[in-house]
């Protein structure tokens, strides 16, 4: 094909799979031809290779937000470029359940995360580079509120279906922001105790409570994809089949699902059949802007999932992900992410008074050295092990999670509880930087949301 047949070739594609301006000389094959294509433009060349301009919303999901990831540390200034693999490895080890997922990877620095091949125009602006595999792990922080009987929300919106109808009968939302539907294929929601399970401490014998193990096994169709070597745009893979774990918020890139999801317990709280979520009624799109997020999150928008008063959703103090799967076909440019979903955005989710954690470790009363009645535990709560004591004599076990009580919470509320009034714990509170107890928890004799009824 000569260049002016390409050229003509790629006039009469414009429209096809997008529009917009020029977005520059993305095709350079000295030996074939040289090419100008606009956004959405697909070529495939002599050797098989297809190549595509990205139109604007292709992208969306690389455009970050505040890092959950950085809450963890204390420098700040270093979250663009820190390696949160010790933080992944170590806090949110649970992940491994889904084998191979990893967090978006987005490009904080285009200057600095590039080759030294990189040409400029005169005004400084960015013509051509060299491209490598060399992201930053970034999850964007979801936000959320929870609120008690009679007490409002901070950052109301329009509501879902089912809350517009009974907006009484939710206690709060999950939210994060997203761009244009048609990119993923799927949006999911997961809890860390689907992964993990819930071994629930000195009940583990009783049969009034539901026990929760971890997984043991996981379908084909629920692991991740994973490229061997990470390549520009995601692999074909299971494409346009909707598998990904967790709970369903969009499928086949613009639905909501009208199936729901059974609930752990048979009834409710009123003796009634408890409600089963479902998508359709319990998602929101497109919810009002939460000015307090810490940053401005357009041109994106945010999607909030609303929680009814019968969910057993969330455990205090779990980790709450979410994952994104992106279409497949046609080809974007995903920018070397490692697994298909990934991790997208996330928090620990914690109510006012409460979180939970995981027994790590036990130093029995006798061999306590400073004098004190009582076993002290070491507990990892939201991924970060520190020493806390009972509030009574009912003994726990390695590997049991236990219902954590926040001592400074005993203040009155006024206003529902959100992610901006949640205390997040950094590496300085570990044990291994600090040899004190900490007196700001306590575990107490309490179960979540297991009770048969």
């Amino acid at each position: 094909m000569t260049r002016d047949e390409l050229i003509n070739k790629l006039e009469s594609m414009k429209g096809l799979a997008g529009s917009g301006t020029v977005l520059g000389e993305t095709i350079k094959k000295v030996s074939d031809f040289f090419g100008t294509m606009e956004p959405g433009d697909i070529v495939r060349t002599s050797d098989g290779q297809v190549s595509a301009a990205p139109i604007a919303y292709d992208l969306w999901y690389l455009y970050f937000h505040q890092n959950f990831l950085s809450k963890y540390y204390d420098k700040p200034e270093e979250a663009a470029h820190y390696d949160y693999s010790s933080y992944l490895n170590n806090n949110l080890n649970f992940l491994s359940y889904l084998p191979g997922l990893k967090p978006l990877k987005v490009l904080t620095d285009l200057k600095q995360q590039l080759s030294t091949e990189v040409q400029e125009d005169v005004f400084g602006n960015l013509i051509y580079a060299q491209y490598e595999n060399n992201g930053i792990y970034w999850i964007n922080t979801a936000f959320f509120e929870l609120r008690t009987k009679d007490l409002p929300l901070e950052y109301p919106s329009e509501g879902s279906n089912g809350f517009k109808d009974k907006p009484n009968d939710y206690v709060g939302y999950v939210a994060f922001p997203i761009g244009q539907l048609g990119v993923m294929e799927v949006i999911s929601l997961f809890q860390e105790t689907e992964l993990s399970g819930y071994p629930f401490a000195a009940y583990a014998s009783s049969g009034y409570y539901h026990q929760k193990p971890a997984i043991s096994y996981l379908e084909d169709k629920y692991k991740p994809s994973i490229q061997s070597v990470p390549e520009m745009f995601p692999d074909m893979k299971d494409a346009g089949l909707n598998y990904c774990f967790g709970r369903h918020l969009i499928e086949s890139a613009y639905y909501k699902p009208e199936i729901s999801i059974p609930s752990q317990n048979n009834n409710n709280s009123d003796g009634t059949s408890a409600y089963a979520p479902v998508a359709s009624r319990d998602v929101e799109l497109w919810a009002s802007n939460i000015k307090d997020y810490g940053e401005d999150i357009k041109q994106k928008l945010w999607m909030r999932y609303w929680i009814h008063k019968d969910s057993t959703f969330p455990v205090p103090g779990e980790f709450i992900g979410i994952l994104v799967r992106p279409v497949a076909c046609p080809p974007h440019v995903w920018w070397f992410q490692e697994s298909n979903p990934f991790l997208y955005a996330g928090n620990w989710m914690e109510t006012r008074n409460l979180t939970s954690g995981i027994v790590m470790g036990v130093t029995l009363e006798d061999d306590r050295v400073d004098g004190r009645a009582g076993n002290l535990y070491l507990v990892s709560v939201q991924g970060c092990q520190i020493k806390i004591e009972s509030s009574d004599f009912l003994v726990y076990s390695v590997g049991d999670r236990v219902a954590v009580l926040k001592m400074d919470s005993i203040t009155p509320a006024t206003k529902a509880f959100s992610s901006l009034d949640q205390m997040y714990l950094k590496d300085s509170d570990s044990y291994t930087k600090t040899l004190s107890i900490n007196d700001k928890y306590a575990i107490i004799p309490c179960t979540y949301f297991r009770i048969k009824v």
